[in-house]
């Protein structure tokens, strides 16, 4: 009920300002379609315990052409790989109606975690997944980029090639190695009503969306859908400083519920442990494998929404550190823009021009649980430095995150608190 009314209050306030009933809303402070040209191209370089390292590296083309349209490329390999494609921004409809599309494989193994608040930093698993995908979008865009309306299609398809333990010493192959394909379809809508919509100054932005399976579950799997609504405010400090705050939440809903038998997904999932004769690495397999067993019941339970950590919030923890069928966090940022000028920028890895350059001081908190009820019982906090670049239409960004399980440095393109970002597509 909360959501709705929010929903009707600022599409109230967006039709106001287009009618001059709502003057104190701010208008767009510069052009939201710069046509510059602009690149810059970065090495990459990525190390995982239990498999080695990777290397490569990636380009991103913005206003290619003399249009609004950015290209992206990536390539690493080594021990592991990943790749992937992304233009963004093809006007069908000029200033209508865009189309976003991308494409990426990979065969990578990553850090999976048990469920939950208080799961344990050093309780997780590494399913080693080889597979591939594509994402597109098509957005109706109103008002100077005020108004969108979008809907989200993508397509995956992976298998589990093998699961190590925590010390990456010991890998066990997986009974179900069949290769999966999961279709999904988010719907969103996007009301911001801010300065700008790259670097906002002054407004509020209001984002929500709902993402469901569209392809054939598997019965032993739960279907449900998935509700997120993210809302920002934009103080202005000053004349060019920016107070930022940040609520998200995520939720479920299950349509259909799967099994919860651990016999059953034990003899469909399991790990063939018993074919393992050292006495210790057997022992090590049925404690991944209980951990993963257990993980697809609670998932069947309650369903799986937006989870915490990575880039976007809890920034001191890995991507994805925690998950259940909840989720809450608020966080807030004061940005400190050092330069504001349109500087030409040629460094051979780096062409275009530089707006202007930024200091950001953050502090989060967050929470994740199987039902609404527990979601205040415990909070994650991370606080830390940032900072940023903004060039031809993409802010690049360099984190330090704190939090009491170590530091995080995260290089990444755009700002936190966003519901869509290049290494969470949706």
């Amino acid at each position: 009920m909360w959501a709705n009314r929010w929903l009707i209050f600022l599409m109230l306030c967006l039709v106001g300002q287009e009618w001059g009933l709502a003057s104190s809303l701010p208008d767009r402070r510069r052009d939201q379609y710069p046509p510059n040209f602009g690149y810059f191209v970065y090495p990459i370089y990525i190390q995982i315990p239990g498999l080695g390292t990777a290397k490569g590296g990636g380009g991103t083309f913005v206003n290619v052409a003399d249009s609004d349209t950015d290209l992206t490329a990536f390539y690493i390999d080594g021990d592991f790989y990943a790749s992937g494609l992304t233009a963004l921004n093809m006007h069908l409809i000029p200033q209508r109606l865009i189309l976003d599309a991308a494409w990426y494989e990979y065969d990578v193994a990553f850090k999976f975690y048990e469920r939950g608040v208080d799961s344990n930093r050093n309780k997780f698993i590494y399913p080693n997944v080889a597979g591939d995908g594509v994402t597109s979008q098509l957005t109706m865009t109103f008002f100077d980029k005020r108004l969108d309306f979008y809907s989200r299609l993508g397509e995956q398809n992976n298998k589990i090639k093998s699961v190590f333990d925590s010390t990456g010493d010991n890998r066990f192959q997986t009974a179900d190695a069949r290769e999966e394909t999961r279709q999904s379809m988010t719907l969103g809508m996007n009301i911001d009503l801010t300065d700008d919509r790259q670097d906002p100054r002054r407004g509020f932005r209001f984002e929500m969306n709902r993402k469901e399976r569209l392809d054939d579950v598997d019965p032993v799997f739960s279907t449900f859908t998935v509700y997120d609504l993210n809302l920002s405010a934009y103080i202005p400090i000053g004349h060019k400083n920016t107070w930022v705050w940040n609520l998200f939440r995520s939720t479920t809903k299950i349509e259909r519920q799967g099994s919860t038998n651990f016999t059953e997904l034990q003899g469909r999932f399991g790990f063939n442990c018993g074919s393992i004769s050292d006495p210790v690495a057997s022992s090590s397999c049925e404690n991944s494998e209980a951990q993963y067993i257990n993980s697809i019941i609670a998932n069947n339970r309650y369903g799986t929404a937006n989870p915490l950590g990575g880039t976007q919030r809890l920034r001191s923890y890995p991507g994805n550190r925690y998950f259940a069928g909840e989720t809450l966090f608020i966080g807030t940022e004061y940005r400190w823009n050092l330069t504001e000028e349109y500087t030409p920028m040629d460094i051979y890895i780096l062409r275009g021009h530089r707006t202007n350059m930024q200091l950001a001081f953050f502090a989060e908190a967050g929470s994740v649980a199987e039902t609404s009820s527990g979601l205040t019982d415990k909070l994650k906090y991370s606080y830390g430095l940032g900072f940023r670049m903004l060039f031809e239409g993409t802010t690049l960004r360099a984190d330090i995150a704190h939090g009491d399980e170590g530091t995080e440095m995260i290089l990444f393109i755009d700002y936190p608190f966003s519901l869509y970002s290049v290494d969470s597509p949706g």
